[in-house]
């Protein structure tokens, strides 16, 4: 529970982004002088038919690798991206100790409620970019229209690092719920995918005077009881198939191979993202390899089953390119390194939901089986849709904006 509404010390101020030119010019430089490994760290030997998981196995090649550094250095231009961002409105201001950025579109429609939107980790707020006039301005009368905010997560692109070491998602909740109450809006739905899903997660749990519905599109909830105590492993080759099925059982593989041979990185931003900032803050070629592991992937899905795909390359090097030019690639990894007990905000009581709706899109790195999602609060609203991954506010931006006004119609009423 949140202790009321909040008042800024100061009103928003208008914020345009802008780089010096000189900082573009370096990054170029560095692209072109770049110091590349002889041969790769281990020997790409697999046929195309035996395919790593999530496509990267020990990471991307040096083939790859220059096909990309060659394209964002040389066809990506961040001007044109630039101009773009500037045609929303941003702000920034100052909430507790830090300087915040958002996004903040109010809806000329009347009867328009407040939803706040929470990026996580490799993203932004340029993931809901493409949903913000979808949300705002629906194309009929009869669909529920929203006043939207994106706020930049401490540490991520424009907004000040968290100021302790002791800071955590409960703290960013916190400072989200006063820029929410701060705008006006005392009552408000929160939605979030990855680390924002734990954010808005922390919305509606302690702040549910104001933050009133919550809509997830990632959920990695665990078994409880027995099969808790099971090996995953043991529990996925022997349980039999009228416990789990096919569907299920692939699902549950496909999580566990992202936790076996996907998740080095989530190991290092945790335990010690210090050592990791110093190359990634200063080379490009590390920074779009570290972030192209995670993002290829679900790109060349995108790119295979969608006509005029949004998510694309280009998504990477905005995304790269954001992180570079704001140094921020480090205090990022905040997210990771100052919430190390993650399985806590999906079992301690306290992050319970009581008014929570879920998404599910099945290329997803982890989709837990219903039952064990309805453990961590009242599931009231639930769907799946046909194709999507993990960066579906990007991929699929009229799909997820469906979803979230379909669920927010039935459950916050």
């Amino acid at each position: 529970m949140s202790s009321g509404l909040h008042t800024f010390i100061a009103p928003p101020r208008p914020f345009t982004i802008q780089f010096d030119p000189k900082e573009l010019d370096d990054l170029n430089d560095r692209l072109s002088r770049a110091r590349w490994p002889l041969v790769d760290a281990v020997p790409d030997d697999r046929s195309p038919d035996d395919p790593a998981p999530f496509g990267m196995g020990p990471g991307p090649t040096i083939k790859l690798m220059k096909k990309l550094a060659e394209e964002w250095r040389t066809q990506y231009k961040w001007k044109d991206t630039e101009n773009h961002f500037n045609t929303f409105k941003h702000y920034k201001v100052q909430i507790e100790k830090l300087d915040i950025h958002f996004l903040h579109h109010p809806s000329t429609h009347s009867n328009a409620k407040a939803l706040i939107l929470c990026h996580g980790w490799p993203g932004s707020f340029a993931e809901f970019l493409h949903m913000i006039p979808l949300l705002t301005d629906p194309v009929s009368s009869t669909q529920q229209a929203y006043h939207v905010v994106v706020p930049s997560m401490p540490g991520f692109t424009f907004s000040d690092p968290p100021p302790t070491s002791k800071w955590c998602m409960d703290d960013t909740a916190r400072v989200y719920d006063k820029l929410m109450t701060g705008l006006g809006y005392h009552e408000y739905a929160s939605q979030g995918g990855d680390w924002g899903s734990i954010t808005a997660r922390c919305l509606g749990a302690l702040h549910d005077d104001h933050c009133k519905a919550v809509h997830l599109n990632f959920l990695p909830a665990s078994p409880d009881g027995v099969l808790g105590m099971i090996p995953p492993r043991f529990l996925l080759s022997y349980l039999p198939n009228f416990i789990m099925p096919d569907l299920r059982r692939q699902r549950l593989l496909r999580a566990l191979d992202y936790v076996e041979k996907g998740s080095a990185y989530y190991a290092i931003q945790k335990l010690t993202p210090r050592t990791a900032t110093f190359g990634l803050n200063d080379s490009p070629i590390g920074l779009l390899s570290w972030i192209a592991e995670k993002m290829i992937p679900f790109i060349d899905a995108a790119q295979s089953t969608q006509e005029s795909p949004t998510l694309t390359r280009w998504t990477l090097y905005e995304t790269c390119t954001m992180y570079w030019l704001t140094h921020s690639i480090g205090t990022s990894f905040s997210s990771y390194s100052q919430n190390r007990h993650f399985k806590d905000f999906l079992t301690d009581p306290k992050y319970r939901l009581e008014n929570m709706a879920l998404s599910t899109f099945p290329n997803e790195i982890v989709i837990s089986p219903v039952e064990w999602v309805k453990k961590t609060g009242d599931l009231k609203w639930n769907k799946e849709h046909t194709d999507g991954g993990h960066f579906v506010a990007v991929e699929l931006p009229q799909a997820l904006t469906d979803h979230v006004r379909e669920a927010f119609d039935k459950i916050w009423v």
